[in-house]
């Protein structure tokens, strides 16, 4: 054979070899743009669902009919065209847990693999599942009598419907609790807090001191009428948590001024429980006296180095017969005479230990937000910081739960109700955010 004719048979396997290769280079490309075009989908279609279901999440609190419409619209959104037909539905898990559930899927049409007829049309599928635990939380507010001059009360009155309205009506359980010389429960924690909530913060009669103080180191003397942040870890912590459940305890705290008051169980005849503080007698340092038997106020008197308990401007003795002059004080331990200025420092005390025991529960520990109204002043915000734990607080511990101090400063003015409302949004968006995690 002529070395011309064995180069034409080389070219002519050489052309074979080449034809095979390319139509399997074709085929893989073919492949590899099917399968990138089904990845696009894939992404597309997981990021439709995955903000599908935290929409659906976020708005439960109106309805499932409502969030499974506000859900689908955010699927859509994120899709973009031709979006296919999510399905919305709102599952319990396990341990009684709300859940979210997402599922859609997408039918790609693809372009060279449709060579063969099963896959013509490759459907590609995603979910996403969102789990709510379930709110706990008890809303302290103040209503003192500054509150009616300072446009507090009228703000709150705005502000409160609108931030209960954020939570689950049926799943969770919220109380209310307001004080001013005293604090009452008004509404004893459970489901179906929303209307009563309303009601009850329209109605509340505004006036009296500043009683924002905790029982501390010691015991609460009364479940239904005490110190107001210990009555909202005992309604928190009433709650009962079944295992693996999800929860998140909650107490919001508002005021528009200092802690000034403290109660204390006393002995005295036909009266065993008395707060003490509140404002200064006019030209004195003694604090006045609540008398909880009968609602009122009794003034103290400067002259006077006795506890003066009733209308009558009786004198308390203890037990001994003894006049009462001074009361024990947890910071150290020591007796105290009753002028303001241990009092006040009594009270803050008592309230960073109720507090502390709240954020260090062992399971389930209580995440405390503070609000200050108005021109509180610097040490009631370092107070409310540091009940809060808020990052900004002087004593911030970082291994306990933080939560976070909101100053709305501009009351009374016209946007006192709009800050107000504000601060509790802000608030409402973080107890979600906590809820599906």
């Amino acid at each position: 054979m002529s070395n011309s004719n064995i180069f034409r048979s080389e070219r002519g396997q050489t052309i074979i070899i080449f034809s095979l290769l390319l139509s399997v280079l074709v085929l893989f490309s073919g492949l590899a743009l099917d399968a990138g075009l089904l990845y696009v989908t894939k992404a597309k279609l997981s990021s439709a669902v995955d903000g599908a279901c935290l929409a659906g999440m976020k708005n439960l609190a109106l309805g499932q009919s409502t969030a499974a419409t506000l859900a689908t619209n955010i699927f859509n959104a994120n899709y973009g065209a031709n979006p296919p037909t999510p399905s919305v539905t709102f599952p319990l898990d396990s341990s009684g847990n709300q859940q979210v559930k997402v599922t859609a899927t997408a039918n790609v049409n693809t372009y060279f693999i449709r060579l063969i007829s099963a896959f013509a049309t490759v459907p590609v599928s995603d979910t996403a599942v969102s789990t709510r635990g379930k709110l706990i939380m008890a809303i302290v507010l103040d209503r003192s009598g500054s509150m009616t001059s300072d446009g507090g009360e009228s703000a709150l009155q705005t502000a409160v419907p609108e931030f209960v309205a954020y939570f689950n009506n049926a799943l969770d359980e919220v109380g209310m609790i307001s004080f001013a010389d005293n604090a009452e429960i008004d509404f004893s924690i459970a489901n179906n807090f929303t209307a009563p909530i309303t009601s009850d913060i329209g109605s509340l009669p505004f006036g009296g001191g500043t009683f924002g103080s905790g029982a501390g180191t010691g015991a609460m003397l009364n479940n239904t009428e005490g110190p107001p942040l210990s009555m909202a870890k005992a309604q928190v912590d009433s709650v009962p948590i079944t295992p693996s459940q999800n929860a998140v305890k909650v107490v919001v705290y508002f005021t528009d001024g200092l802690m000034n008051t403290v109660q204390d169980n006393f002995n005295c005849p036909a009266q065993t429980l008395l707060n003490y503080g509140g404002f200064d007698q006019q030209g004195g340092q003694y604090g006045d006296i609540f008398d909880p038997a009968s609602k009122t106020t009794i003034f103290g008197t400067a002259s006077s180095t006795k506890f003066p308990y009733n209308a009558s401007a009786g004198d308390c003795k203890n037990a001994q017969g003894a006049y009462v002059t001074t009361f024990t004080s947890q910071i150290d331990g020591s007796q105290k005479s009753f002028l303001q200025s241990n009092i006040t420092a009594e009270a803050q005390y008592r309230a960073q230990q109720t507090a502390t025991a709240m954020r260090t529960e062992a399971s389930y520990p209580i995440t405390i937000y503070t609000m200050g109204l108005g021109t509180v002043g610097a040490p009631a915000t370092a107070l409310l910081q540091d009940i809060a734990n808020d990052p900004a607080s002087g004593t911030f511990v970082i291994s306990q739960t933080q939560g976070r101090y909101y100053a709305i400063p501009s009351c009374p003015s016209p946007t006192c109700t709009s800050e107000l409302q504000a601060a509790f949004n802000q608030i409402a968006t973080s107890i979600l955010l906590r809820l599906t995690q």
